[in-house]
């Protein structure tokens, strides 16, 4: 009985470990997506010169499901006219699915401040916060996968010597 107390514990401790890899790995992966729904969108404005509610709304279809959301708010809200600008619309469609994303606020607020990049005043100034955008999120991405590296070690060695010593408490 106890050897099976055991081997459940022990199962339950590595599967921690490796749910807390797998929602590093997410996180990480949705970094890549919003970097992709950035050169997408970036990409999309200057070929087809269309509005980018039209862009959002049609043409530009992130793989993660939350982006989809947020694209879709994001377009509807800007054809509505109800609100500010494109850039404060933008702004307060990523504040209010900020918990949904889950991002840090670092990453939150580039999020958010990727509507600099277009909604500016003209397509030189889209070009040079496009421009900053990129270095900003190549550059969180970077430190995400460094410390991603540095999580999954200790995640895994805590979470297994915390299984390891609930057993030689309870034996």
């Amino acid at each position: 009985m106890r050897a099976a107390g055991c081997a459940l514990i022990f199962a339950a401790s590595v599967g921690l470990a490796f749910s807390l890899r797998r929602d590093l790995g997410m996180h990480l992966r949705l970094l890549y997506e919003l970097r992709a729904l950035f050169v997408d969108l970036d990409c999309s404005a200057r070929t087809s010169l269309q509005s980018v509610e039209i862009l959002l709304g049609c043409f530009v279809k992130p793989k993660d499901e939350r982006l989809q959301m947020i694209c879709t708010e994001i377009a509807e809200r800007l054809t509505r006219k109800e609100e500010g600008t494109g850039e404060q619309v933008w702004r307060s469609v990523f504040a209010e699915y900020r918990y949904l994303l889950g991002l840090t606020p670092e990453e939150q607020e580039l999020a958010e401040d990727a509507g600099r990049a277009f909604f500016g005043k003209s397509v030189e100034e889209n070009s040079r916060h496009f421009a900053m955008l990129l270095e900003r999120t190549d550059f969180r991405i970077k430190a995400v996968r460094a410390e991603q590296k540095e999580k999954q070690k200790v995640y895994a060695a805590v979470s297994v010597l915390g299984g390891l010593l609930l057993i030689i408490i309870l034996v």
